[in-house]
């Protein structure tokens, strides 16, 4: 049986209300106060003058000057940090040439960092007075007037990157020992490339295919005197 006053039910009703009215107006105060700080936090970091672009740095660069990169980055000065879009950044500075990979980052309040990967020279390609850089995958990055010291020259029937990555394959498995006699190499197809020795020895290479394993020949091949070492089929090779 129900004893309770009706003095005290409406009491307990008006407290019931007070408590919700309390609830309801921390619940909006709480939203207001989130709004007001997320309202701050858009504000400091798109509008104020605080965490906008004062510094860009450049690394991993050897071939290429850090101007160069910053000139192919164009990321504007005094932009704000978080508006910058660091994919279009790398994208432009990944049309340089030289350039293998690039990483755009940001390291806050005011600075963006670009961090670039050059391609490897594997050859040079000599074509007429010049010397074109041609990386593992038969990508020509660069040029110079003059030949590069201990690197390997290659002559190749056109610039067909197919037929300058086979170059690379076939270089980048010489035995080392082999290296420093290696005068140039001639690629006049993808399946015609051979090393000219300095004892004016021809080592008939063939195609790009089975390198390793013609690398291992050769190896075993060159205490025989000859003039011409045959690996072009590594299981049937001939010497004369």
């Amino acid at each position: 049986m129900n004893t309770t006053a009706p003095g005290d039910f409406a009491a307990a009703m008006q407290e019931k209300k007070r408590l919700e009215r309390r609830r309801s107006l921390v619940r909006w105060g709480a939203l207001l106060t989130t709004l007001v700080v997320a309202g701050f936090v858009a504000w400091l970091l798109l509008l104020s003058p605080f965490f906008r672009v004062h510094t860009v740095t450049v690394s991993g660069t050897d071939l290429l000057s850090t101007q160069a990169v910053l000139d192919a980055a164009e990321v504007p000065s005094d932009s704000p940090m978080l508006r910058l879009d660091t994919e279009a950044v790398a994208e432009r500075v990944a049309t340089l040439p030289a350039i293998a990979d690039v990483e755009v980052g940001r390291d806050f309040p005011d600075t963006i960092t670009i961090d670039v990967t050059e391609r490897g020279l594997v050859y040079q390609r000599v074509e007429g007075d010049a010397f074109e850089w041609v990386d593992a995958e038969g990508m020509v990055f660069s040029t110079s007037a003059e030949r590069s010291e201990g690197v390997v020259q290659a002559s190749t029937n056109g610039k067909d990157t197919r037929l300058l990555k086979d170059v690379a394959t076939v270089v980048s498995h010489i035995p080392d020992k082999l290296l420093p006699r290696v005068v140039a190499v001639q690629a006049r197809a993808v399946d015609r490339i051979t090393l000219e020795l300095d004892d004016g020895a021809l080592v008939v290479w063939g195609s790009a295919e089975q390198s390793a394993l013609k690398a291992d020949v050769l190896a075993a091949l060159l205490p025989t005197d000859a003039k011409l070492y045959d690996i072009s089929a590594p299981s049937f090779p001939t010497t004369k």
